[in-house]
């Protein structure tokens, strides 16, 4: 039984009560030192639980509780803060973590002291029947070193045996401090004391629209939330916290490029040309880094992928590779403080939050779900027609240009799937993802390869690959283009199950575009008569 006490004040109005019933004895008082922990994306707290690294227990331990049963625990010894999952002892924490993120650096979000006062409560036998504890606490925030009290907590622990005089306790208490029954965790509760909100960054788009908003209106909005997205990344990219800041910073980079190349029509033209030029540099100059993120990331699996004896003779390229990545990450670092990056953001920005004029553009008017139909239906068509004309003899240039319709289709379906029935159109998403994993899988092993085969270029030209160094690189290779053959084979298996009736059907009810015009309906004055809630039946399916 846990409770909030009104003030401080009334804390002092407790023993008298008690010593009124029982008689009181107290323990020294006990300080807690906790750090909670969490990844940059919340993902612990996502799955419904905290990580907390508690620094004054003997030893140090890190717990895992649920926030619907914070009684239900996992714990285990950790001599230091944590950093990534990977890096801690086994134990049943780290099983959770590595299952939740492995790859994340956990990041302290909340620092909490408290002051526990520890109260048993006797009978006349002097046997314990009643439990107290009270607890004061303050928090910490790690982001700007601001501090507060949080409101005094009271907990009234019974005694096997022993409930009416816990009861007893909690009715005569409750009518001299003012109990409040606790219902929000104390991370929660310190979060909200410093202004904060968990879980307020997600790389995930969730726009609510207006479907009969101005186009331009509703694209400079979700603009507006990738820049968000892209800006909130930059700090943990520059200081290379983890890999997943570049990787969030680049598809927000990527998705806006996307938006200014597929929302037709609702910008001046010669605008989007300037920027889609400058974000097309800043996926370039972010890109080497990341090809590097991902071989790291991958190592374990590749070592794993060869016998033991080649999986050993593979460590020189990991030392190699870790060694480029601090000159890459040296170029991104430079990059991201350059100039015209600065100038990118601003004027950007400045664009982005000019205040609204009539377009002149010929969508910038639009009602934006006119537009996204239309958009959303082409590529759809495209993908459809591309990825028929792939055959057993075409080359990888060509699922690399479906792959990449695919991502612009994609994208379209997540900016805009507020427009729509939520179900259907995440349903849809889905297919087009398992798509995109096998064109994904087939395009990044071929790269991975090529690149490969530079790499052992280079580390034999500064005498840094051994003869046998060299033998497992091949091995490795053989390994991806096996892999990527594979990943080939199973296309047309794929491909036939996104363009299935069922799913083409789908596409065309949610997304085919409704004719608003045909021909020879027109008024004297010129105007075209709408033909409202009537499916173009000249598109093709």
């Amino acid at each position: 039984m846990k409770y909030w006490v009104t003030n401080l004040a009334e804390i002092a109005a407790i023993a008298p009560v008690v010593q009124g019933l029982w008689r009181l004895t107290e323990d020294a008082a006990e300080t807690l030192n906790r750090t909670f922990f969490d990844t940059f994306d919340w993902s612990v707290y996502l799955t419904g639980a905290t990580l907390e690294w508690r620094s004054t227990a003997l030893p140090p331990v890190l717990i895992w509780s649920e926030l619907k049963h914070p009684d239900d625990a996992l714990i285990q010894v950790a001599p230091w803060e944590p950093a990534f999952p990977g890096d801690l002892a086994p134990g049943p924490v780290q099983t959770r973590l590595m299952a939740t993120a492995p790859h994340r650096r956990l990041l302290p979000i909340m620092g909490i002291q408290t002051r526990v006062r520890h109260l048993e409560l006797c009978n006349h036998h002097d046997k314990t029947v009643v439990r107290l504890a009270i607890k004061e606490s303050t928090f910490n925030d790690p982001r700007d070193g601001s501090t507060g009290a949080l409101r005094p907590r009271l907990q009234i622990l019974p005694v096997r045996g022993h409930a009416h005089e816990a009861a007893t306790l909690r009715e005569a208490l409750a009518g001299v401090v003012g109990l409040e029954p606790v219902d929000l965790p104390l991370l929660l509760e310190a979060l909200a004391a410093a202004g904060r909100r968990p879980a307020d960054y997600s790389s995930k788009l969730d726009y609510r629209l207006d479907p009969a908003a101005r186009a331009d209106l509703v694209t400079k909005e979700i603009l507006l939330g990738l820049l968000s997205t892209l800006e909130a990344n930059l700090d943990g990219a520059r200081a290379n916290l983890d890999s997943e800041f570049l990787h969030d910073l680049r598809v927000a980079t990527r998705r806006t490029r996307a938006a200014l190349g597929q929302v037709r029509g609702v910008f001046p033209e010669d605008l989007v040309t300037h920027f889609k030029e400058e974000f097309t540099w800043l996926q370039l100059v972010t890109g080497p880094i990341r090809d590097l993120d991902v071989y790291l990331l991958d190592f374990d699996t590749y070592q794993r992928g060869l016998p033991a004896s080649l999986g050993a003779d593979l460590e020189p390229l990991r030392d190699f590779l870790h060694s480029y990545y601090r000159r890459e990450q040296d170029r991104l670092v430079q990059a991201l403080a350059s100039q015209r990056f600065t100038q990118l953001r601003g004027d950007w920005r400045a664009f982005l939050e000019a205040p609204a004029a009539e377009p002149a553009t010929p969508n910038g008017a639009r009602p934006i779900k006119d537009l996204a139909d239309q958009r959303i239906w082409a590529l759809a068509r495209r993908v459809r027609r591309e990825g028929r004309g792939i055959g057993p003899d075409s080359p990888p240039e060509d699922l690399h240009e479906l792959r990449k319709s695919c991502k612009k289709l994609r994208y379209l379906m997540e900016f805009f799937q507020s427009l729509y029935p939520k179900d259907q159109t995440r349903t849809l998403i889905a297919r087009m993802k398992v798509l995109l994993d096998n064109l994904g899988c087939y395009q990044d092993l071929a790269v991975q390869a090529v690149h490969l085969r530079e790499l052992a270029g280079r580390m034999r030209d500064v005498d840094q690959a051994a003869t046998e160094t060299l033998l497992a690189m091949g091995a490795l290779i053989g390994n991806l283009l096996a892999r990527q053959q594979q990943a080939r084979e199973a296309f047309d298996h794929v491909f036939d199950e996104f363009q299935s009736e069922g799913n083409r059907r789908a596409f065309r009810n949610l997304f085919r575009p409704i004719c608003t015009t045909q021909p020879g309906n027109q008024h004297s004055d010129g105007a075209q008569k709408r033909r409202p809630n009537k499916r173009c039946k000249d598109e093709p399916t």
